[in-house]
């Protein structure tokens, strides 16, 4: 078990560590010793708490990553040359936080978005923990309960019964005019 660890810690350290990329934001599922990147793939996950780790390869480009949690495929089922609608809007469409995730949630609505963004210059972001190592962010954030938002309702990992689809979406919203560009989009469906 020990050398597994290891093993596991080696390979994560060399990929999250080293120069090599493809996304300017990466997403991985941690739960007890096991860890999988999010990249247009369906995980099985315990019904038990996990957590997401965000890797910023590019923290001075790309601070924040929007996610969209949900029950349906609306956002799920677009192709890759689909954009998202109202992308526009998207800042517009992200629910309030509090700073480092009290709450350990993903908020569930079919619409609407959360900001998983940190400030550089001050001490606030929406995350468990932060480490600054290479020119690379890597963030922390525990899910225990997903807040199911139109029914106002918290429910734990140990009680989901669905499965939910996640967006991950890194836009320039700096592009000198209104309209914001998409950079990357991956998905993952997690089944419980």
């Amino acid at each position: 078990m020990q050398r597994l660890f290891i093993i596991f810690f080696l390979s994560i350290s060399v990929h999250v560590f080293g120069q090599t990329y493809d996304a300017p934001i990466e997403v991985y599922l941690k739960q007890g010793m096991d860890s999988i990147r999010l990249d247009n793939n369906t995980v099985r996950v315990k019904k038990a708490p996990f957590t997401l780790i965000f890797v910023y390869n590019e923290p001075s480009k790309h601070d924040g990553i929007f996610v969209n949690t949900s029950y349906t495929k609306d956002y799920y089922k677009l192709e890759p040359s689909e954009t998202i609608k109202d992308l526009n809007y998207l800042p517009q469409k992200v629910y309030s936080e509090h700073k480092f995730n009290p709450n350990k949630e993903l908020k569930v609505n079919s619409e609407f978005f959360q900001y998983f963004g940190y400030n550089p210059n001050a001490n606030w972001n929406k995350f468990d923990k932060l480490i600054k190592k290479n020119g690379k962010v890597i963030a922390y954030r525990k899910v225990t309960n997903f807040y199911v938002v139109d029914e106002k309702e918290r429910v734990s990992n140990e009680k989901m019964k669905f499965s939910v689809y996640l967006i991950f979406e890194v836009i320039n919203q700096k592009t000198g005019k209104f309209f914001n560009r998409e950079v990357y989009r991956t998905k993952t469906r997690l089944r419980f």
